[in-house]
């Protein structure tokens, strides 16, 4: 009787062990709010919208990793950033 509770405890720690595993490894479902659009979504969004408002995405490497992260952006808040960013620059090197 003693030996048939055991078997029963590490087959029920097996399962347990088995699905946190699978869990950690499957991705969410497609409804994640903060999840990159796909290049055929990008694609179809960019044909219903203005030039200044397409969606451009590209891969980046955060700083301290070497695996690109997709990201995407307007291209209008691109353009936005880039000139703050150029005339940080120069108001810096003054």
């Amino acid at each position: 009787m003693k030996t048939l509770s055991k078997a029963k405890l590490v087959l029920f720690a097996s399962a347990i062990v088995l699905l946190l595993l699978t869990s950690c490894a499957v991705e969410g479902g497609g409804n994640n709010p903060n999840s990159m659009p796909t290049a055929a979504e990008v694609e179809q969004y960019n044909a219903s919208v203005a030039p200044s408002e397409r969606i451009a995405c590209r891969n980046e490497r955060p700083v301290g990793s070497y695996i690109p992260v997709r990201v995407c952006f307007r291209v209008s808040d691109m353009r936005r950033v880039s000139d703050l960013q150029r005339d940080e620059l120069r108001r810096v090197l003054r």
